[in-house]
């Protein structure tokens, strides 16, 4: 997930007055700019220092000199070992006491490995993650590994890579397995698509990196690194974004609890706004159980979905689980996390009694797109129809691989943008499964249920099973799903 853009008076060190940090020794940080926050432990900003642009990292809390001197010595063993990192210019307190200042040079021009990953075509991508291998192998070489191994950990300059985060760096003798382990983990870093297409050939550039010979066979490092990431994920979607952090806000009474996405542009609300904004706005979907409005909150366009209670049966039976508007924030989320369109996820709010859960509500951007249904029945584009159908297939087929499946597979919940991109949207029920035969299962019925939409157009049903037979590597799931291949 992207980091949240903060405002950085929020950083209890930074004078109110003139926006900017006072250092012991007289000196400032000024032109702050909030890159990265850890709430109540670290904030990373972009800054001017002494006449020259750096990057200041503001260690807060009771353990801020301890976190500040770890990063320090990272840096000082990266440097030992002759690995590009970024010098450290200075370090010290600030002049009220209250922090710990890391300053360190600002590489530029420079890209983030992570961000030009996204942005890059196949070949050059893995070009650049090759580049990181041999990097990481280095470290593995000098006795050096990374205990928050991520791609935002390296920068790209001139063709160098430079290593970052000082914090996470420690020494240690690696045995192959952990080394190969830490390879593992920063394969679990890129989109599913390309672990298994580059797996084989990272796996072997680092070996020669090292001047190893193959030992692990590559499906064995991709099994590790889907593991990884699936666990990361995890990790993310059942308590970060249920507890505030710099991706949310949450807010709990003993009446309610809510979270709103601090990015989104929405702030802490009540029932009675969400109630008055559904009652202006245009109804989607009626219904007993779920009612959609499109309106706006906030001064922003919007579509909430409200989760009824039926009647003092079907609210006894929903008390004690997490709601529905807390399974598609948390699967909204989910989609975000692995590079997937879906509308943004702004808030999501629950009623409480007690601690029992009642009415939830879940706001999401609105999303103008046509659906899957109509796109196909306006669109007369052969070369952009061919596009979308292999866009679904490989949604579908990245879905086979994280063991995701949606469970409405209807047209209606499949948006498409004017490029040809697929934006999912009513997440309540999808799933992430643990279990190889019941994913297996729940995909076959999702792929029965994509193909149901367009039985009647034989030419587009005749191309999706085409481009299904054609993009997935394993059929299996075809063949349970009546696909003859």
């Amino acid at each position: 997930m992207p980091d949240a853009i903060i405002a950085p008076d929020l950083c209890e060190v930074v004078d109110a007055a003139s926006g900017a940090i006072r250092l012991a020794d007289q000196t400032a940080l000024t032109q702050l700019t909030a890159v990265r926050v850890l709430p109540q432990r670290r904030w990373v900003f972009r800054a001017q220092w002494s006449g020259k642009a750096v990057f200041a990292k503001v260690f807060v809390g009771a353990q801020a000199a301890k976190y500040a001197a770890r990063d320090a010595q990272g840096v000082g063993w990266l440097t030992q070992a002759g690995l590009a990192t970024p010098a450290l210019l200075w370090q010290g307190e600030s002049a009220d006491q209250r922090a710990r200042v890391l300053i360190y040079a600002a590489i530029a021009p420079a890209d983030n490995a992570d961000v030009l990953y996204q942005s890059l075509p196949s070949a050059q991508g893995l070009a650049l993650l090759k580049q990181l291998v041999q990097t990481l192998a280095a470290q593995h070489a000098a006795g050096l590994i990374q205990t928050d191994l991520h791609l935002k950990n390296f920068l790209l300059a001139d063709g160098q890579v430079w290593s970052l985060d000082g914090d996470g760096i420690q020494q240690a003798r690696l045995s192959k397995r952990r080394a190969y382990r830490q390879l593992a983990e920063l394969l679990s870093k890129i989109q599913v698509l390309d672990q298994h297409a580059w797996v084989a050939p990272l796996l072997a550039a680092y070996d020669a990196a090292r001047g190893w010979q193959a030992t692990l066979v590559p499906a064995t490092l991709l099994a590790w690194a889907k593991q990884m990431k699936a666990q990361e994920v995890e990790r993310y979607v059942t308590r970060k974004i249920f507890r505030t952090c710099s991706d949310v806000t949450w807010q709990q009474t003993s009446q309610s609890a809510q979270a709103v996405s601090t990015t989104g542009g929405l702030h802490v609300t009540d029932l009675p706004a969400l109630e008055v904004a559904m009652h202006v706005g245009q109804v989607l979907k009626p219904g007993n159980t779920c009612t959609v409005v499109h309106t706006h909150l906030q001064d922003q366009s919007v579509v909430i979905k409200r989760y009824n209670i039926k009647d003092w049966l079907h609210g006894l039976g929903r008390a004690w689980r997490p709601s529905r508007a807390a399974a598609s924030w948390r699967n909204a989320h989910r989609l975000q996390y692995y590079g997937m369109l879906t509308p943004q996820p702004l808030l999501m709010y629950e009623r409480r009694y007690c601690g029992m859960r009642g009415r939830a509500y879940f706001v999401s951007a609105y999303s103008p797109w046509p659906d899957a249904q109509a796109f196909f029945q306006q669109c007369h584009d052969q070369a952009l129809r061919q596009h979308v159908v292999q866009q679904l297939v490989t949604l579908c087929y990245q879905w086979f691989l994280l063991k995701v499946s949606h469970g409405d597979m209807k047209a209606s919940n499949l948006q498409v943008t004017d490029r040809g991109d697929i934006v999912v949207i009513d997440l309540d029920s999808m799933q992430q499964h643990r279990r190889t035969q019941m994913a297996l299962r729940a995909h076959a019925k999702d792929i029965r249920r994509l193909l149901q939409n367009w039985q009647a157009d034989t030419s587009l049903y005749n191309a999706l099973v085409k481009s299904f037979s054609l993009i997935y590597q394993d059929h299996t799931p075809l063949k349970l799903a009546g696909i003859s291949i």
